[in-house]
């Protein structure tokens, strides 16, 4: 395996990876998806955080949490649904931890965003505040 190809497998550059293409993608679920997704999503949240709440407890944490590791919980939930990113010839990538604080590395971020502008003409980057799952 190459340097860049090490260098591309990087936790930090999957999870920015994923942030970006799931910010773009929020755009085009529908509302079904959204539904499948929310769902999915807080399973995901309480076996990430080993949590016994209940789901409206959960849903008020997930919705306090970061947009950045958010995004990467919804990508988690994609991937286990079978939808896919939106940009052809793109691909989730695989993170173990959606809170792993290395996937929140600002260099590693603007990097995916010139590459994601590069090869496709498309200017994506993370919001700031965090998605409100009780409107999905």
């Amino acid at each position: 395996m190459g340097f860049l190809s090490k260098l591309l497998d990087m936790p930090s550059f999957n999870g920015a990876t994923n942030a970006l293409l799931v910010e773009l993608a929020l755009l085009e679920f529908t509302e079904s998806q959204r539904t499948h997704l929310k769902g999915r999503v807080i399973e995901l949240y309480r076996t990430h955080r080993a949590s016994t709440e209940s789901a409206e407890v959960t849903l008020v944490e997930l919705n306090q949490t970061p947009r950045f590791f958010q995004l990467n919980l919804v990508a988690l939930a994609m991937k286990d649904l079978g939808l896919k990113p939106p940009l052809k010839k793109e691909k989730l990538k695989h993170i173990r931890d959606p809170f792993d604080p290395t996937h929140a590395d600002g260099r590693a971020l603007n990097a995916v965003a010139r590459r994601l502008k590069w090869q496709h003409g498309i200017e994506i980057w993370i919001r700031e505040e965090p998605i409100s799952f009780d409107s999905w």
